[in-house]
């Protein structure tokens, strides 16, 4: 089986691994971990301003590496990585055509009223694009 895994942050990361855990993949499922920068204004560094995404491409390069160390150590999956850019929906279906992906995992802010009016939802549109299955995963309340 092959799982393309989108990760926005530590707890994107760990309800993942909660996830592929409780499903009980077998040692031959492959997964691509993947965390998508959305181009835009902090594209150029300014100096004086913290670049802030090359801080957040550290970041989650870390959260990345330290997911796929625990899928392999505790599950014995085969994980790889990438940090990539573009609008995270079209991106995320992209990345799952590339690795003939079975499933999609995909993390949802479980936002409501006007917040999801304003921003909508990705996860949403993740469903609508992907090529493969797509399970949400619920956020716990105050996380992103």
């Amino acid at each position: 089986m092959k799982i393309v895994v989108a990760i926005d942050g530590e707890d994107s990361a760990k309800s993942a691994l909660a996830e592929i855990t409780a499903k009980k993949y077998g040692s031959d499922t492959e997964i691509h971990l993947v965390h998508v920068i959305v181009p835009g204004f902090a594209d150029v560094s300014t100096p004086g301003i913290p670049d802030t995404v090359a801080i957040e491409r550290a970041e989650e390069k870390q959260v990345l590496e330290q997911l796929a160390a625990e899928l392999k150590q505790n599950l014995n999956i085969t994980a790889t990585a990438e940090i990539v850019e573009g609008e995270v929906a079209q991106t995320i279906a992209h990345v799952c055509k590339q690795h003939n992906a079975d499933e999609a995992i995909v993390p949802s802010h479980a936002r409501h009223g006007f917040s999801r009016l304003w921003f909508g939802s990705v996860a949403d549109e993740i469903v609508d694009a992907a090529p493969c299955t797509v399970v949400v995963l619920k956020m716990p309340q105050g996380k992103s």
